[in-house]
């Protein structure tokens, strides 16, 4: 094979490896840009009402219905918790949280030293590497976390149960803005851009 034709296969080789690695986080930025669901193909449906929402440390928008969201205060200090839709068996509504971690924060870790613990292998969890993606509050570190756990059922042995879990931290200065939002494997597809939406449009309040 001469010179040109080694290039121009090359050139196709790297051009199918950067169709293979756009991943769920491109698409899922595109689609919460349009606002629309990435699981379903375009349609000529309205797209879905987003409305603003502001707590203590940051502002943000949800969709305005099928999510509800609040503060409230822990063990580990204040975070906001948003849910969302149920699964299709029930067992699980997809769920948003927020803490701005800093020093005052029982057991505080770096954000450095938190996403290594949080991407730990373990029996159960597959862990995927780590993306930057520029959002309205800084760069994001984002990571997805699939794992396994047994849900009690009514009648027979616990079943397991497949979910999907995402993960951003946002550095401002020592503290830093953790994210994870979780639903089951089988209908992460219809909220992940919820969550990419969201995280995008984070904004600080305040002077943290």
């Amino acid at each position: 094979m001469g010179r040109v034709e080694l290039l121009a296969a090359a050139l196709l080789a790297a051009a199918s490896a950067s169709s293979r690695a756009e991943d769920w986080l491109d698409y899922a930025v595109r689609a919460a840009d349009a606002a629309s669901i990435a699981s379903e193909p375009p349609s000529s449906r309205p797209r879905a009402a987003w409305t603003p929402v502001e707590f203590s440390e940051f502002q943000s928008v949800l969709p305005s219905t099928g999510w509800y969201a609040y503060e409230e205060d822990d063990a580990l200090g204040t975070v906001v918790r948003a849910f969302g839709p149920d699964s299709s068996s029930g067992s699980l509504r997809a769920m948003l949280s927020v803490r701005l971690i800093d020093h005052s924060t029982p057991g505080y870790r770096d954000a450095k030293t938190a996403v290594d613990e949080m991407r730990r292998d373990a029996p159960g969890r597959d862990p995927t590497p780590v993306r930057a993606i520029r959002v309205a509050a800084g760069l994001a570190r984002v990571f997805e976390v699939t794992l396994t756990r047994r849900e009690a059922a009514d009648d027979g042995p616990a079943i397991p149960e497949s979910l999907h879990e995402y993960v951003a931290v946002i550095p401002r200065g020592e503290s830093y803005y953790l994210l994870r939002f979780v639903s089951t494997r089988r209908s992460y597809l219809d909220s992940r851009d919820v969550f990419v939406r969201f995280l995008k449009e984070l904004s600080p309040l305040g002077s943290r």
